[in-house]
């Protein structure tokens, strides 16, 4: 039940984003003064003497003049570091490539993932082939799910820390409580059920649970991804880069039949409860 709602949600917000695809975003930063810049289909340039917090675009490029405090993240398109730009975090390029110029500086790593399989395995598809078909659906819904993920962790990196911590703290207690609160979830909805006040809160009892499965999974992700980084000695990596390595582990673990699905849903409970614990990590 929770992983129809869990996708349901995740397919529905990536529908918004793609509607809004000529929009121009500009998100105050919930963790300082700075704000951080997001376009969802065209492209974003941070003009020269611009201090913004983070920057990510997805569906076009990135050409950063002036100074970038945290990561820069372009979904489906490149990263140009001009000769006056200045990155304080990882540059990463999903699908496009990082063209730094001479004098430009960074502080994290430079990352670029390749998609070079996309397009034959689409057109193949539009052909009528039904593995590759599925294969292309499931590479979208992966995609989809790491722009998402990209948007949260640039909005809401402190919130995501503070749940992600909490987890490293007590992680059995946490998957306990999302464990509770999955219990509840259906008598819940039969409660609200009765009354017709009840009836109207159904929608927004779901919308919350499904946001806090949401949020804790990428919590747990990124939590997953630390620790990786760690055990291969790899340490002071950003947020980012953490999130986006734990979501590929999860993904590759969830291939394993019926196991990958337990311990996916084990991450989504653990994640949960963390949720639960920090109140979506507005409390520490």
């Amino acid at each position: 039940m929770l992983k129809k709602i869990f996708g349901s949600l995740l397919i529905f917000i990536f529908l918004v984003l793609v509607g809004s695809a000529s929009s121009f975003a500009v998100v105050k930063g919930l963790e300082s003064g700075k704000r951080s810049v997001i376009k969802v289909g065209e492209s974003v340039t941070i003009p020269q003497g611009a201090d913004v917090r983070s920057v990510v675009a997805v569906g076009g490029s990135i050409t950063v003049l002036g100074q970038v405090r945290e990561d820069v993240v372009a979904v489906g398109g490149s990263v140009f570091l001009k000769e006056s730009a200045s990155v304080g975090g990882d540059t990463v390029s999903i699908g496009g490539k990082v063209i730094k110029e001479v004098g430009a500086t960074t502080g994290g790593d430079i990352n670029e993932i390749s998609a070079g399989g996309f397009s034959p395995a689409v057109s193949y598809f539009a052909k009528g082939g039904i593995l590759k078909g599925l294969a292309v659906f499931s590479l979208l819904t992966f995609i989809s799910f790491v722009v998402l993920a990209v948007i949260l962790v640039a909005i809401f990196t402190r919130q995501l820390g503070a749940v992600s911590g909490a987890l490293e703290k007590d992680l059995l207690r946490n998957f306990l409580i999302g464990l509770l609160i999955t219990i509840i979830f259906i008598p819940g909805i039969v409660v609200l059920a009765v009354s017709l006040i009840g009836v109207v809160l159904i929608p927004v009892w779901v919308i919350i649970i499904s946001a806090a499965c949401l949020f804790g999974y990428i919590a747990t992700a990124h939590l997953l991804g630390k620790k990786t980084l760690h055990a291969f000695k790899m340490v002071d990596k950003s947020m980012m880069v953490e999130t986006l390595i734990g979501i590929v582990l999860l993904s590759i673990v969830g291939l394993v039949p019926v196991g990958g699905f337990i311990i996916k849903m084990i991450a989504v409970l653990c994640g949960l409860g963390g949720v639960y614990q920090t109140r979506f990590g507005t409390n520490r």
